[in-house]
């Protein structure tokens, strides 16, 4: 019998069926596999979901209200009590740090510093007369410093009053009043960028204490209360004192100023600069503050003009304030071709001290009081040792040939208003 012959057509149907039958028993047994790991891992999952929502396993945020807590939960939770009962109790911070300790004064905390001061701080506004009506032009800040109603702020707030009195006038916000009331201009000084304003009370005013900007200390806290931005009063902001006795050269004037961190911003112009015991140190002056910087602002010291704010309610100008007349400029060496170093008559007041002394626009100044003159805060410190009245000797170099003259200290106040002429059109930045 040959192959064709055991090669029936009904043989061949049935070895088909024979592995068709193989191949479904095969894909059987691994759906059923696949089902079996299926069920396996739905049961792992539910058990452990179990365990979390019972604490066995996990936080302890995760056991559900209403379900007792396990022996292993309850002494882990009795380990962190305990833990947190070890702490220390809390020692530091940055108020108590910086702020200083006095037997005979006590020590404040900011919000008390606040309470105190804040009803005293004042905004103030420039108010001009323009053809649409009355407007606020400008604003700051400033303090009452008596209950009568005497008010310090920055000269510089209420300038355009003082140089344009029929555009221009000054109005401050009361405490307890809604409506701003009109304030009078007693005096200012330039050179110290201060001046005192006079608002008619028959109540008496909250006011704040002095104190004594000599007595700070660097990294001592300062609070800063003023109208910042011009719109937002009884702005409060902290810092420490960043350095002491900053000299800033103004119209030939070193104004001696407190440098802080506190934020100094426009609109805080006038303001206090208050210590721990709630004390006036500083008088805060946001056109010192520069645009590049952070973390610097300053204010002027208030030691410094006491005196100043004592004259100009005395006298409505600050008088005893010793006075030359004469403005100064320094060469340095080579400068330009031919050029002599030293410190040169820039401009002088006629009739002024200098002038009556015998200086003249071009000398150079080689001494004075015996001291030799190498930059232009030399004549400044010199003048500010001598009273009015002091006669002091100097000598100039004019067209090649030493000259000795002898000048009289003046009184600032007798020169209010005197123009200094120069060579030039020009005006030197350091005027005495």
């Amino acid at each position: 019998m040959d192959n064709n012959e055991l090669n029936t057509p009904e043989t061949v149907i049935e070895e088909k069926n024979g592995k068709n039958g193989k191949r479904s028993n095969k894909t059987l047994i691994v759906l059923l596999a696949l089902l079996a790991i299926s069920v396996f891992y739905s049961a792992v999952q539910t058990i452990y979901i179990y365990k979390l929502n019972t604490g066995l396993k996990g936080l302890n945020s995760y056991v559900t209200a209403g379900t007792e807590a396990s022996d292993e939960q309850e002494a882990r939770i009795e380990h962190q009590a305990a833990s947190a009962d070890d702490l220390a109790e809390p020692w530091f911070s940055l108020e108590d740090a910086s702020a200083v300790s006095s037997p005979d004064k006590t020590r404040l905390t900011t919000t008390e510093i606040v309470d105190l001061v804040s009803p005293a701080t004042l905004s103030i506004n420039l108010m001009a007369n323009t053809s649409g009506g009355v407007q606020k032009a400008a604003a700051g800040t400033g303090f009452i410093i008596t209950e009568d109603g005497y008010i310090v702020t920055n000269q510089h707030v209420i300038e355009s009053a003082q140089q344009d009195p029929e555009t221009y006038f000054v109005t401050v916000n009361l405490p307890g009043q809604d409506e701003p009331v009109k304030a009078k201009i007693v005096g200012s000084d330039v050179q110290t960028d201060v001046a005192v304003l006079k608002v008619d009370t028959e109540e008496k005013l909250p006011y704040v204490t002095l104190g004594s900007s000599s007595d700070l200390r660097p990294g001592e806290l300062v609070v800063a209360i003023g109208n910042a931005l011009g719109t937002l009063d009884d702005t409060v902001t902290v810092g420490v004192v960043s350095a002491l006795d900053r000299d800033i050269n103004k119209d030939g004037y070193k104004i001696k100023v407190i440098q802080t961190d506190a934020a100094i911003n426009s609109g805080n112009s006038g303001g206090p600069l208050i210590n721990s015991f709630g004390e006036v140190v500083g008088i805060t002056n946001a056109k010192m503050v520069t645009s590049t910087s952070e973390g610097l602002g300053f204010a002027i010291s208030i030691d410094y003009v006491k005196g100043i704010i004592e004259s100009i309610i005395n006298y409505g100008k600050v008088i005893n304030r010793p006075y030359l007349g004469l403005s100064v400029s320094l060469v340095e060496e080579n400068a330009y071709f031919g050029a002599v170093p030293g410190v040169y008559c820039a401009g002088i007041v006629e009739e002024g001290p200098a002038y009556q002394g015998g200086i003249r626009i071009g000398d150079l100044i080689s001494s004075m009081d015996g001291v030799e003159i190498t930059k232009t805060d030399d004549i400044i410190d010199i003048r500010d040792k001598h009273a009015v009245g002091d006669t002091v000797p100097v000598v100039v170099i004019r067209d090649g040939k030493k000259m000795e003259l002898t000048l009289t200290i003046g009184d600032s106040a007798d020169y209010e208003g005197c123009e200094t002429v120069t060579a030039t059109t020009s005006r030197s930045e350091d005027d005495g």
